[in-house]
């Protein structure tokens, strides 16, 4: 399922939001592929779109959910518990409109409310289209800048909210008063022994997963060479039959047969336990560099700069849709993130950097752009150690906002749901001490202890977001659209210039860089771990000017975008 639209008026809606309701649902539709008819309903207060209505699809009165619902059959009715699952949900009666995030955030819904109207979306577009108007909320500028995300709290939009993880938004319509509720993430070790935080989180897991209930036929896992997905094969695996399950893997062509990398490593997995696999190349479609790159941000909707996956012009997705697959399984998980050292590695360890951290960002505030500052709930808390303070900024930054970002980007085309981001898991996870998560040492020895004797991954099969912007092509690009009037109306000159001067192509640098990152890769690997925490802390940080370059191109293009998408009403 793509994009919902969610509108509950306080006045009786004008007859034509029907239609205009396909017109935005059509709108936000990939222009690769061609999608079934939009679900449209419409109630004289009450009226909502679907893009790619599946049978995956669960409707209930004038309730919706988009994702899985685990175990519970009163999903659609507001003010009672929130499911377990992975989900967007909007749910209404006759008093009451909620709309409600899953455990993790692992699929964000934006809202906007009046004293007369309230709209809730999976869609930031959407909302502005059924608007009319946008206005541009320059605080998201440093955030995309350092992040490449729009980070923590803020939308393209200064009227559009970001709904927070486990939690809900309540419209009482008699009063037509919004309250919040949320449930907190909490980190809490409990005095356990090891084998029993085993057993409990072990337990937790195949709970998950007996729960699923799908129809392998049109679902795919995507399956790398680490422990997350092999985890979930392993699972499935041993508590259902998986003959008609089906895995993919992705990557550059030539990666396909490099020993020890994703390709290789999770063909020979699905060999082992007997499943169909296929890989698919994300090497440069042969379409225009524009069209690619305008697709990523449309689709998107420029929330993440993660480019790298997608240079084959979205194919993988648009096959999978074709040959009639409805979701995938992911496996975004929250076991523990790795070893950090001060507060800098631990925002870095995230993707949470703010501009200060970089020596060519630190002065952006000379360039007019607002004051970037963490929300007061991510600071570090009294007596949290670094470790907690680590996997708490994961599960309440990292993957509502970067995670979630990256599905909204592959939920254009088929569904996707996220078991070990389970209710149950999380839960389990939160009591472990730190020595447990980081690494992700408990889950890593439940999935050796499941794993057939097939190694796992030492590199990626896809490509760095650094060396795609490096590209002849791409980087002319760049440079091409920031020298253009549209960058001009949200950037100053000398910040323009300042971007451009640091931008460099693959052709000019192919030598030299193939020759230091091989020297700089090896010693990397054979490094101590405690000596890369020190280097990283003592190493002036910089941002790659190319990067930096594909940044200030996404708001750029996000800003005409969603003007574009206002004059639509």
């Amino acid at each position: 399922m793509a994009k919902c639209i969610y509108i509950c008026s306080k006045e009786k809606l004008p007859a034509s939001t029907e239609n205009f309701l396909y017109e935005i649902c059509k709108a936000l539709a990939p222009d690769n592929v061609t999608l079934p008819r939009p679900r449209v309903l419409f109630n004289e207060t009450v009226a909502y779109g679907i893009v790619n209505p599946t049978s995956t699809l669960m409707e209930d009165g004038n309730s919706v959910a988009l994702g899985k619902i685990f175990n519970s059959n009163s999903w659609s009715q507001p003010l009672t518990d929130f499911p377990d699952g992975s989900y967007a949900l909007f749910r209404n009666s006759q008093k009451y409109f909620e709309i409600v995030s899953d455990p993790a955030g692992s699929r964000t819904i934006w809202y906007y409310q009046t004293n007369s109207l309230f709209v809730a979306s999976t869609s930031q577009r959407a909302i502005v289209m059924f608007l009319g108007k946008f206005e541009f909320d320059e605080r998201v500028i440093p955030w995309v800048l350092s992040t490449g995300s729009l980070g923590p709290s803020f939308s393209w939009d200064k009227r559009i909210n970001r709904l927070g993880v486990d939690s809900s938004v309540i419209l009482n319509k008699d009063e037509w008063t919004v309250s919040i509720k949320s449930n907190p993430v909490k980190f809490k070790a409990e005095k356990k022994s090891k084998a029993q935080h085993e057993n409990l989180l072990e337990e937790s897991l195949k709970a998950t997963f007996k729960s699923l209930d799908l129809d392998f036929s049109h679902w795919v896992l995507p399956l790398s060479g680490g422990y997350d997905s092999r985890g979930i094969l392993c699972i499935l695996s041993e508590i259902t039959n998986v003959e008609n399950l089906r895995t993919i893997t992705w990557g550059l062509q030539a990666s396909e047969t490099v020993k020890g990398n994703d390709a290789s490593v999770a063909k020979e997995l699905a060999d082992a336990l007997h499943v169909k696999h296929k890989y698919y190349n994300t090497d440069l479609s042969n379409e225009p560099v524009a069209n690619v790159i305008n697709r990523f941000v449309r689709s998107g909707e420029g929330c993440i700069d993660h480019l790298s996956g997608y240079m084959d012009g979205f194919k993988i997705w648009k096959t999978l849709y074709e040959d009639g697959i409805e979701g995938i399984i992911r496996g975004d998980e929250g076991f523990g993130w790795e070893e950090v050292s001060d507060d800098i590695s631990v925002r870095s360890s995230i993707g949470c950097n703010l501009c200060g951290d970089y020596s060519n960002l630190k002065d952006y505030k000379k360039y007019g752009f607002p004051s970037q500052e963490m929300p007061q709930h991510l600071y570090r808390s009294d007596g949290e150690t670094l470790a907690t303070w680590r996997d708490r900024l994961y599960h309440q930054y990292r993957i509502p906002v970067i995670l979630a970002a990256l599905s909204d980007l592959k939920l254009a085309y088929v569904e996707q749901i996220t078991p070990l981001l389970s209710r149950a898991i999380l839960h389990q996870v939160r009591q472990l001490p730190d020595n447990l998560r980081t690494g992700k040492v408990l889950f890593k020895k439940i999935v050796k202890s499941k794993s057939p004797e097939v190694g796992f991954a030492a590199r990626s099969a896809v490509a760095s977001l650094g060396e795609i912007v490096r590209r002849k092509e791409i980087a002319d690009f760049l440079k091409n659209e920031l020298s253009s009037g549209e960058a001009r109306k949200l950037f100053p000159s000398d910040f323009i210039k300042f971007v451009l001067e640091g931008v460099k192509s693959e052709r000019n640098e192919k030598k030299r860089k193939g020759y230091l990152s091989s020297i700089k890769s090896g010693v990397k690997r054979h490094l101590p771990h405690f000596l890369k925490i020190a280097l990283r802390k003592f190493t002036s940080k910089k941002l790659d000017h190319n990067i930096l370059a594909f940044r200030v191109f996404v708001i750029t293009s996000m800003n005409r975008i969603l003007s574009e998408a206002a004059s639509m009403r």
